[in-house]
């Protein structure tokens, strides 16, 4: 067994899947081409380029304004409630 297939063994055994004989050659064929992306990624120069949060920007024209339309009470709001504190709706406690 092999650098490769000995870390693909190990890495497979702390992540709780058992890699057998069988599956090894397909896994390090995997594991090459993934690593080949990785080495092209890294020859790619990125000195002079900002960091982003995200990939690209997104022109967000397709929401519309937020107008308030059609308001009700609040005692409207809370006329259907179980049960009302304070002007508010109570609900059972979820988190024990």
């Amino acid at each position: 067994m092999n650098e490769t297939e000995q870390m693909l063994k190990k890495l497979g055994l702390k992540t709780m899947f058992d890699v057998s004989d069988e599956e090894m050659p397909a896994l390090v064929e995997e594991y090459n081409i993934f690593m080949n992306h990785v080495r092209a990624l890294e020859a790619i120069d990125t000195s002079n380029v900002e960091p982003l949060a995200f990939p690209y920007e997104i022109e967000t024209i397709f929401l519309r304004e937020d107008v308030a339309d059609h308001l009700i009470s609040r005692e409207d709001a809370l006329k259907n409630a179980k049960s009302t504190k304070d002007h508010q709706i109570k609900v059972p406690k979820v988190v024990t």
